[in-house]
């Protein structure tokens, strides 16, 4: 055990050095560092494979292992470590928690592209969790994520097209034609489907690919956002009503917990394989947000306010935010001012339906923050 407890030592000093290099913004170090954490740990477990009744040591260290595999992007061996962990006898605790672990191995296998090739501005989604089964997903599930991805497709385009932000109005017929989203059949692994964005003449630029391009930069966001990195969204994103309509629209693709439990993204580019995942429950997610802020207001000073009720009336003529009206159980009539960026794509398809919507009470009046439909919010208590 002497050489054991060396080794995993030694693995776990060098994960903090990693940890370290990452909030430093070093991702390479990072990378290297958590390898060679990898490397270590595995030795360390594999030592103990026989040692069926040193529990819960032995379990332990081959979950701490897989765990390190999957940082590091090794599935494969992450799903040796915990199937030789599950083969011995680990506490019923841990047991479970390593059967959790199999399913992450599994839902990337499936962010993997097997079998099908990708263009530049393709991509495959893949959804999994208990609304989804071999091959087939609930369509709820599926066909909102879906219409939430094309919107924030669309809306990153007339961003990067310099383009003031829309609260309301129809799509410009040409980008809207340009960026046109097609799905294949869906293939049998959680549930993954290849998107492939329409292409324009008029946008694309020699040695430029507007298709592709887009979708680097939601995913990109994407990354941010799972990371908590508020600062990094507000420097990609520095107008308001976009960085609001990019945020909501990532909560909306989120997993609910329960229906959902991940949905993840790949893409190629330069024969490289990009995969990002979104495994954070939203309201989790949320807070991670909440508390990465770069200007966090202290909870002393705000209000917070929690409404369930119907959203029956929704206007968004003002020029600088919205008002939505909530009524309540008891027929009390909420007044809500909703921020630029987020009445058109976040609030509007929820109209005339039960939501639970938590504010700000400044001055008097109810500044929204987050909106869901209230059965969400039941669903993934």
């Amino acid at each position: 055990m002497t050489e054991v407890n060396d080794l995993h030592r030694k693995a776990m000093a060098l994960v903090d050095l990693a940890d370290e290099a990452k909030r430093s913004g070093h991702p390479d170090k990072y990378l290297a560092l958590s390898k060679e954490a990898f490397d270590l740990e595995a030795a360390a477990a594999w030592k103990l494979a026989g040692e069926i009744t040193l529990e819960p040591s032995r379990s332990v260290l081959f979950r701490s292992a897989a765990t390190l595999a999957m940082d590091v992007g090794e599935t494969r061996a992450a799903e040796k470590l915990i199937a030789a962990a599950l083969a011995g006898n680990p506490p019923s605790e841990i047991a479970d928690e390593l059967r959790d672990l199999l399913e992450d191995v599994y839902f990337h296998r499936h962010l993997q592209v097997r079998g099908v090739t990708l263009a530049p501005g393709d991509f495959q989604m893949t959804l999994e969790g208990n609304a989804v089964g071999f091959g087939i997903a609930r369509s709820e599930a599926f066909i909102q994520r879906v219409k939430d991805l094309e919107t924030l497709l669309y809306r990153t385009a007339e961003r990067r097209l310099g383009r003031a932000f829309r609260e309301a109005g129809r799509r410009v017929k040409d980008l809207a034609q340009g960026l046109e989203l097609y799905l294949s059949v869906p293939r049998a692994a959680s549930f993954a489907v290849t998107l492939r964005l329409g292409k324009s003449n008029q946008l694309e630029l020699p040695g430029l690919d507007f298709s592709a391009d887009t979708m680097k930069d939601v995913l990109d966001g994407i990354t941010m956002i799972t990371e908590g990195n508020l600062a990094d969204i507000e420097k990609a994103i520095p107008d308001e009503s976009y960085r609001a309509n990019f945020i909501g629209l990532i909560e909306r693709l989120s997993p609910d917990g329960q229906d959902i439990k991940a949905v993840g993204f790949t893409s190629v580019s330069d024969q490289t394989e990009h995969i990002v995942a979104l495994s954070t429950p939203k309201r989790e997610l949320r807070e991670r947000m909440r508390r990465s802020s770069p200007k966090p207001q202290r909870e002393a000073e705000v209000e917070r306010v929690t409404i369930r009720g119907m959203l029956l009336e929704a206007d968004a003529k003002r020029q600088k935010e919205g008002i939505i009206e909530v009524v309540d159980a008891n027929g009390t009539a909420h007044k809500i001012v909703v921020p630029r960026g987020m009445m058109s794509d976040i609030v509007k398809p929820m109209f005339d339906e039960e939501v639970l919507v938590v504010g700000v009470r400044v001055d008097g009046k109810i500044a929204l923050e987050t909106i869901d439909l209230s059965v969400e919010e039941q669903g993934a208590d």
